[in-house]
């Protein structure tokens, strides 16, 4: 056994995290009906107006608004119905005083008209002439010409996030594929003796693999794209060959064989191929997690254990991954609710404690570093501070829900 030299805390972890950072700078040119969530990597200007023509807001009657000035219910203006506009349909007539045109929601205006009349506002006098019951003024109930964008204004900037509204004005201005910065590539590897693919049929000593599944699922949550490779016995050769699979990854993520057992040779592998930035950090679950610069790939070693792993994943992998893919940092919902069940917690390392929630109150769930179900059983964490080693039942806690 090789004892751990020291631990750093984990705020110091997250800081030489955000240090080491490296955002993604490759791009690829997507169509638009496959970027929802990526990040723009240029910025986009409209060459059009939007709306292109002048339109109707309202169901009703093109008119000249100064026609409409006397109009009352008890006074209503005859004007006479010289077309009737729908959506698609270019007018062919002209509005003049004395007239109006029959108008769709959306329809272009017709030329000589200044204001829209809407549909309630009228009776029908027979089938070629409308009586206005209430006076418009110049431009009500009309979208002009350019009114959401103009030729040049900017849709898109380079860094957006591409949500569906961003989407949808990159389409309103005739936009049908866009640059957008790659995700981050992240191999994904188990290490272990004991490791082997499910489905396979379980001899004496051997568990299932989970944690590349796991991993896979948070890492194509948080905007990259997941590499997953065949568990590695821990053979320092064979783990020279897996790592040379996995250098050209943005990311490289291995769980197993980063604690201090005679048999976890990974650290020592990386220690002779890049930097070592920290190995051990002052949590639970989580201590023996390791974090390198191997080139242009960084890699993060994280302990076996599953909850370990998915916990690590969580608090330490998302905000980085987020950040090379160049997305906002992660804001999960958080309650507060009382404790219900006494927790007592280990002295000088800061613990995620995973919990449920059961009746507005937060429920212990966590059984141990090697059980997932102390996380697939969990709606969420608690955090209890290294110098507190317990949390009385009633106390009121903050839950980060997963």
């Amino acid at each position: 056994m090789r004892p751990f030299a020291s631990t750093i805390p984990v705020e110091e972890a997250r800081r030489r995290l955000a240090d080491a950072v490296r955002p993604v700078d490759r791009t690829e040119l997507l169509p638009i009906t496959e970027v929802a969530g990526r990040v723009a990597a240029a910025d986009v200007s409209a060459q059009l107006f939007v709306p292109p023509f002048a339109r109707s807001l309202m169901d009703g009657y093109a008119v000249v608004a100064a026609d409409t000035a006397s109009a009352s219910r008890e006074a209503s203006v005859r004007l006479e119905i010289v077309e009737r506009i729908y959506t698609g349909q270019p007018p062919t007539q002209r509005v003049s005083s004395g007239r109006c045109a029959e108008i769709a929601t959306g329809a272009p205006l017709p030329e000589g008209a200044d204001a829209v009349v809407m549909v309630e506002d009228t009776t029908a006098d027979g089938h070629d002439a409308v009586r206005v019951l209430t006076a418009v003024t110049p431009g009500q109930h009309i979208g002009r010409r350019g009114a959401d964008l103009s030729p040049g204004d900017v849709v898109v900037r380079r860094g957006d996030l591409l949500n569906p509204s961003r989407i949808g004005a990159l389409a309103a201005v005739g936009i049908t594929e866009i640059d957008v910065f790659v995700r981050p590539r992240v191999a994904l590897m188990s290490t272990g003796n004991e490791i082997i693919r499910p489905g396979d049929g379980l001899a004496e000593g051997q568990i299932y693999d989970v944690n590349l599944y796991t991993l896979s699922a948070v890492v194509s949550a948080h905007g990259g794209s997941a590499e997953p490779h065949d568990a590695t016995p821990d053979v320092i050769d064979d783990l020279e060959v897996a790592l040379d699979r996995c250098a050209d990854a943005d990311i490289i993520v291995w769980s197993g064989g980063s604690s201090v057992g005679e048999k976890d040779l990974i650290l020592d592998l990386v220690r002779r191929r890049g930097q070592m930035i920290f190995h051990g950090i002052a949590v639970k679950p989580g201590k023996p997690t390791a974090f390198a610069r191997m080139g242009d790939a960084a890699f993060f070693g994280i302990p076996g254990n599953p909850a370990s792993c998915l916990s690590n994943a969580y608090i330490l992998l998302v905000p980085f991954l987020r950040a090379t893919a160049r997305l906002p940092l992660d804001t999960p919902r958080v309650v507060r609710v009382p404790l219900a069940k006494r927790i007592v917690s280990s002295a000088g390392r800061h613990h995620f404690y995973s919990v449920r929630l059961e009746h507005g109150s937060a429920m212990p769930a966590f059984k141990g570093s090697g059980d997932i179900t102390s996380m697939s059983r969990a709606d969420g964490y608690i955090e209890i501070p290294e110098d507190q080693g317990t949390v009385e039942e009633g106390t009121a806690v903050t839950v980060t829900l997963f």
